[in-house]
């Protein structure tokens, strides 16, 4: 007998799912790299975090990788510091002055025909596969009455004692494996509040209601904290180049605030209807239109995990392999005729190749953890 829990699984809506036909399997990923340079020299395939060393179509491309010259030394197009001293635009602008165009931003052009006619170094690509192995692992629990318990139970409740362990044995799994997922994602999560370079400062991963948030009123401290959410949404697309973030995993407080920001808001045609609830469903609702809210009702801090999955089983940070659905076994005791039974699932959980399964270095995913939410603090 299959029961039907499996369906409820958070993993379905924040995790890719890959079924398993066999109790062991790989997931594959593949990268594009430079082989050779320009000069012919040859390059090694990069093992490690996406878009490092020699990767392709992952960051900017390199201009002078199928050309000549040399490589811009700097992926910004203005100046960050000034021999001037001005930071303050009250002077005219000069090729020193912050504002200008920094010339180590320059691209390179294609190189001359004359050169390529005869040029026999050709720069050169090829393509890399990485893998990841996966194991499915078991989940069991038991239950056993006795056929007194079953007809005192009917006749004074008027219930089935095997379908009210049934239904305590399944949700036990079904919030154990929910568990996981969450613990999961949130513990691989990169910290927030940095930079894409990871250059993070004295207070990142913590965004402060008090300290980071402008506003007269509480609902416009919570506007800082949705956009926020936004700038690690952004931050996803970047590193990932897979999409933008598009769900937050969250405590019930944190999505209390963003209702309060949408439901507060000057346009209420415009807000987000989130049904927060610690005892309900963990799907809250949607926020503004584009990220899926999602409740973890056991949070004992309040933060926000932003994550990406997009619209196959592959485009994700976490993969939920099923092997064996939930299964319902029965027995009778052979000593005292009394029945028994079980639930037994098999399934595994494995990163994105793409990634590692280190804490703190999932690229589709960052968390913040979110201060002084509370009245305390605010004006």
């Amino acid at each position: 007998m299959v029961r039907r829990a499996m369906p409820n699984l958070i993993a379905y809506d924040i995790a890719g799912v890959q079924p398993m036909s066999a109790p062991t399997g790989l997931v594959f990923a593949l990268k594009a790299n430079k082989t050779s340079n320009n000069a012919g020299t040859t390059v090694e395939p990069d093992g490690g975090s996406p878009g490092v060393g020699n990767e392709i179509l992952f960051n900017e491309a390199d201009t002078a990788f199928t050309a000549e010259g040399t490589t811009p030394t700097s992926d910004s197009p203005f100046r960050t510091t000034s021999d001037e001293g001005d930071t303050d635009f009250d002077t005219p602008v000069s090729s020193t002055h912050p504002g200008a165009t920094n010339t180590a931003y320059s691209p390179v052009g294609g190189r001359a025909t004359g050169d390529a006619e005869f040029e026999s170094s050709f720069p050169s690509v090829g393509f890399s596969i990485s893998r990841t192995s996966v194991v499915a692992k078991t989940r069991q629990l038991k239950a056993e009455y006795s056929m007194e318990l079953a007809q005192d139970l009917k006749a004074v409740h008027g219930l089935d004692a095997e379908s009210e362990l049934a239904n305590i044995l399944s949700a036990e799994i079904l919030a154990e494996i929910n568990r996981e997922v969450i613990r999961k994602i949130v513990t691989q999560a990169k910290i927030g509040l940095g930079n894409i370079n990871e250059s993070y400062g004295q207070n990142s991963g913590v965004f402060d209601l008090v300290a980071d948030a402008d506003g007269r009123w509480m609902v416009e401290k919570f506007k800082s904290l949705i956009f926020q959410l936004e700038v690690e949404a952004n931050a996803i697309a970047k590193e990932t180049r897979r999409g933008k973030g598009n769900f937050i995993l969250t405590s019930s407080n944190v999505a209390s605030a963003l209702a309060a920001a949408g439901s507060l808001d000057y346009t209420p045609a415009l807000s987000a209807n989130l049904n927060v609830d610690d005892t309900g469903n963990t799907f809250a609702g949607v926020l503004n239109g584009r990220m899926k809210v999602y409740i973890d009702p056991y949070a004992t801090v309040d933060y926000a995990c932003v994550g990406y999955i997009g619209t196959n089983p592959f485009d994700a940070g976490l993969f939920y392999c099923p092997y064996v659905p939930l299964t319902m076994v029965r027995a009778v005791d052979e000593a005292t005729f009394q029945p028994k039974i079980a639930f037994k699932t098999r399934y595994g959980m494995v990163n994105n190749p793409f990634t590692t399964g280190h804490a703190s270095s999932n690229v589709y995913y960052r968390k913040i953890k979110v201060a002084n939410i509370n009245n305390d603090g605010l004006a």
